[in-house]
C-alpha cells in the first residue's frame, strides 16, 4: 500500500461466500513543527481606579512573559478515510483522524480529531461523529498556511478574549472558558453537507444534548445544544460565505464576568455568532475578509449582574503569488463591544479590544513540502486579554501584548 494512494480491503475470510465488498480507503497525515521566539509586554500596572475598568472579568496581575524559544506542532494528523458502495449511488463514508506530536508535548489522541460515519449520495452526505463547525469550517480557506498555526486569524476571531482559547474540541458544556469559544470542534454531532448547485453549497450542524441535567432544589434543569450552519457562493475566483451559530445553556456569559452559570436566578443561556467571509483571487493576488459578531446572553434575574455581551471583530488579508512562493500581510481588530446589566445600571467595555497583525513568507518545495516563515502581534488595550493558542506562559495579564516570530516546516502524505 503507499501513502496517499487508494487500495482495496477485502475481508479475505469471507470473499469467497461473496458476504465481504471491497471498500477504497485512503491513508494520509500531515507532519508540521514550527520553531519561535515569543514573548508578552505592556501588561497593565497598576491595576486601572475601579471607576475605569470594564465592567467584565479581567486579571490585572501586571507580569509580562519573558521572552523564550518554543516548538509548535499545530494540526499534525494522521487519518484513515474511505467509502463503500453500497448501490443505488449511495456511499458509506467514514474518517478516523487522529493528532499527534513529533515535539513530546501532549496532543489529542487517537480519533481526537474530525471523525466519522455517514452516507453520501446524489443529495449530499449526513453523517454522525466529532467534526468542525460549519461555523469554524467557513472561514479556513482564508488562512495562507493550509497547516492551521498561532498566526493565522483566530488570535481575534471566534473568541472574545477573557481567557477564552482561541479554538477548542468539546464534547459538551464544561463550565470552563472553552465554553464562550466558537472556533470550535464540536462532538456527538449530526451533520448534512449539501451538493453544490449553481455555485450554492452548504451545512448544517446539530450537537446532541449529551449535558443535559435534571432540576433540583438548587440548580435549574438545562439542556446544552449547539446548532450551527453555513451558506456558501463560489464563482470564479469568488467565494462569498456566511456562517451561524447558537449556543443554548452554555452560559458563555458567566465565562466573561457573568453571574454564575446554572442557577436557579440564571436558569438558561443563549450566545450567538454571526460570520461573513469574502474570498478573492484574480491573477496573481488574493484577497480576503472576516467580519464576525459575537453576541452572550444569560437568562440572570440577580440585580446588577452583567448579563449581555456584544463585539464586533473585522480582519483582512492579501497575498500575492509568484514562482513556488507567496508572501501575505493581514490586520485584524477586535472591538471593546457593548454591554448591558439586570436592572440597566451602566455597564462599561473600556478598552477591552485588540488590534492584530501578521506577516509571513510560504515556500512550496512541491506539491506536499513547504517552508513558512511569520510574524504576528496581538496588541491589547490597557483591559483586553485576546491572545494565541497556546498562550506563551499560561493565562495572559491583562494589557499584555504578544510577539513572535519563527520558521516551521510541513509535509503532507
Amino acid at each position: 500500500m503507499k501513502i496517499r494512494h487508494t487500495v482495496l480491503v477485502g475481508a479475505l475470510g469471507f470473499a469467497a461466500c461473496g458476504l465481504a465488498q471491497a471498500q477504497a480507503i485512503t491513508v494520509y497525515g500531515l507532519v508540521f513543527q514550527f520553531a519561535e521566539n515569543t514573548k508578552t509586554s505592556g501588561a497593565t500596572s497598576p491595576a486601572p481606579a475601579a471607576g475605569e475598568r470594564p465592567s467584565m472579568r479581567n486579571a490585572y496581575t501586571g507580569v509580562n512573559d519573558p521572552s523564550r524559544n518554543r516548538i509548535s506542532a499545530g494540526t499534525s494528523n494522521l487519518g484513515f478515510r474511505g467509502s463503500e458502495d453500497l448501490g443505488g449511488d449511495v456511499k458509506l463514508v467514514f474518517q478516523l483522524e487522529s493528532g499527534f506530536s513529533v515535539d513530546g508535548s501532549p496532543g489529542p489522541g487517537w480519533s481526537g480529531r474530525n471523525s466519522n460515519v455517514g452516507l453520501s449520495s446524489a443529495w449530499g452526505t449526513l453523517s454522525l461523529g466529532q467534526w468542525d463547525t460549519p461555523y469554524k469550517t467557513v472561514a479556513l480557506p482564508v488562512n495562507p498556511i493550509r497547516v492551521g498555526y498561532q498566526a493565522d486569524y483566530t488570535p481575534i476571531m471566534g473568541n472574545p478574549g477573557f481567557g477564552t482559547p482561541a479554538t477548542t474540541t468539546q464534547q459538551t458544556r464544561a463550565g470552563t472558558p472553552p465554553d464562550a469559544a466558537f472556533d470550535r470542534r464540536n462532538g456527538n454531532v449530526v451533520q448534512y453537507w449539501s451538493p453544490t448547485v449553481a455555485g450554492f453549497s452548504g451545512r448544517i450542524q446539530y450537537s446532541a444534548d449529551e449535558g443535559r441535567t435534571a432540576s433540583s432544589a438548587t440548580a435549574p434543569a438545562i439542556q446544552p445544544v449547539i446548532w450551527s450552519g453555513n451558506l456558501q457562493y463560489d464563482v470564479g475566483g469568488l467565494s462569498l460565505r456566511y456562517a451561524y451559530e447558537q449556543h443554548e445553556d452554555y452560559f458563555g456569559m458567566s465565562q466573561l464576568g457573568g453571574g454564575a452559570g446554572a442557577t436557579l436566578l440564571n436558569p438558561s443561556s443563549k450566545d450567538q455568532g454571526n460570520k461573513l467571509v469574502a474570498i478573492w483571487r484574480i491573477g496573481s493576488f488574493r484577497l480576503a475578509g472576516i467580519l464576525e459578531e459575537l453576541k452572550y446572553h444569560n437568562d440572570d434575574s440577580t440585580a446588577g449582574n452583567v448579563n449581555d455581551y456584544k463585539r464586533k471583530a473585522y480582519y483582512a488579508l492579501g497575498e500575492y503569488y509568484f514562482g513556488k512562493a507567496s508572501v501575505w500581510a493581514a490586520y485584524g481588530k477586535a472591538e471593546d463591544g457593548t454591554c448591558s446589566r439586570v436592572g440597566g445600571a451602566s455597564c462599561s467595555t473600556v478598552d477591552l479590544g485588540a488590534d492584530y497583525i501578521s506577516a509571513g513568507l510560504v515556500y512550496n518545495f512541491s506539491k506536499r513540502t513547504q517552508v513558512i516563515a511569520t510574524y504576528y502581534k496581538v496588541d491589547n488595550k490597557k483591559s483586553g486579554t485576546y491572545t494565541v493558542q497556546p498562550p506563551v506562559g499560561g493565562p495572559i495579564a491583562a494589557g499584555a501584548d504578544t510577539m513572535a516570530f519563527g520558521v516551521g516546516i510541513a509535509h503532507f502524505f
